[in-house]
């Protein structure tokens, strides 16, 4: 059985079908696309958290043959469109060594307090040298902690657990879960719709976001690690 806040996760998603993760812009698509590069020795892909099948559909139209999307919520998997697994990422239902690569996109966020032990159950079933990407909310960023936070502005369109991560802090539990090079890069998504926060963030806070203050102003980051 999952875990009481992952249960909350689930309903939420539930509930909220397919309406969510299907609406990046081309833009980022291939953005997130490059930054996966995939390697030709990566032939098993496990879409880890991937709701209604967005990356993984994106995987699939790159040439993954083997493909497989998890998530809690059994009804964002009915439009995944590819082979899909309702489970729990705190216990993943394949053996040792069943993948070369699992996309962990903007899915760690979910269980906050737990990505170690999601970690845990990725490099385990990683085959040696395989790699585990994803991305995430950044703690470090202003607009994060206020809006993300447990304070009252707080956006209701947030599920009732979704928490920024820290990058530094994610690092570091990669290496401490046996991963090797682990790294991270800030970014903010470009949504197709140009509304006034939209504005804000790409013509203000985006040509703001050089040296450190890419860390406070950049809303996201990607991350990677390898299973030695």
């Amino acid at each position: 059985m999952p875990s009481s806040h992952y249960t909350r996760e689930r309903d939420f998603w539930d509930h909220k079908g397919i309406d969510a993760y299907v609406s990046l812009s081309a833009f980022d698509q291939e953005r997130i696309l490059r930054w996966i590069a995939r390697r030709p020795s990566e032939l098993r892909c496990l879409d880890l958290g991937g709701g209604s099948g967005m990356t993984a559909k994106m995987l699939a139209a790159s040439g993954v043959a083997f493909l497989v999307c998890l998530d809690i919520s059994g009804e964002m998997l009915k439009h995944s469109g590819v082979p899909a697994v309702q489970g729990d990422a705190l216990k993943l239902p394949f053996v040792d060594c069943s993948f070369d690569l699992v996309v962990a996109a903007a899915f760690l966020h979910h269980v906050p307090g737990r990505e170690s032990e999601v970690l845990r159950e990725c490099r385990r079933i990683l085959a040696p040298g395989g790699r585990i990407v994803g991305y995430d909310p950044s703690a470090r960023c202003l607009q994060n902690k206020i809006f993300m936070g447990k304070g009252r502005l707080r956006l209701a369109l947030f599920s009732p657990d979704e928490r920024p991560i820290d990058p530094r802090r994610l690092i570091s539990k990669l290496a401490d879960e046996g991963f090797e090079n682990p790294s991270s890069m800030p970014f903010s998504f470009r949504n197709p719709r140009i509304s006034a926060f939209e504005a804000i963030q790409r013509w203000v806070l985006d040509p703001l976001s050089i040296g450190p203050l890419r860390h406070w102003l950049q809303r996201w980051f990607f991350w990677s690690a390898i299973r030695p």
